[in-house]
């Protein structure tokens, strides 16, 4: 009789983690942070300068709703010298320059969800001001990267010039 009830629960434990397997896409149970917003959400990217000079860039979605990126900087760089400016885009689709390359190095510093930790589309800017292409290149090819909380960390480049290029 307990051979019977081990089969038994084993089968039940089987079943039941194939039905927990199978319910895929949703952002609160699937994404590394029960936090993370579901890919299109609309809300900004934010990029925070912190007072280490370390750039924090993430999205400003949390649990389904955009927050102030004044608020997100405020959090993120707490433990980096506290927020001393920062800039949000428009909305989750982001012009960066060599998107791939960006997007690339996220997965290779071990980002558990790459660029969607920032935004839903990378696109190809329209143009850049010359700061925000100097950011976006420093961002892109010379940044020590790294991921923390499902946000990015960047290190080596210049926080001043930091901005948005255009869609």
């Amino acid at each position: 009789m307990r051979f019977a009830h081990l089969v038994s629960g084993i089968v039940a434990a089987l079943a039941l983690g194939g039905l927990v397997a199978s319910c895929g896409g949703t952002a609160v149970f699937d994404a590394p942070d029960p936090k993370a917003c579901a890919s299109g959400h609309g809300c900004p990217m934010v990029a925070c300068a912190c007072g280490d000079n370390s750039v924090i860039l993430d999205t400003t979605c949390e649990s389904g709703d955009c927050q102030p990126p004044e608020s997100v900087c405020n959090d993120r760089c707490a433990a980096f010298g506290g927020p001393l400016r920062a800039f949000a885009t428009d909305d989750d689709e982001v012009p960066v320059p060599a998107c791939d390359t960006f997007c690339r190095r996220l997965d290779t510093n071990g980002c558990e969800l790459g660029c969607d930790t920032l935004f839903s589309e990378c696109l190809a800017p329209q143009g850049c001001s010359p700061e925000a292409s100097a950011f976006w290149n420093c961002i892109v090819t010379d940044a020590v990267l790294t991921c923390q909380d499902n946000f990015v960390r960047a290190e080596g480049c210049d926080s001043t010039s930091m901005g948005v290029c255009s869609k």
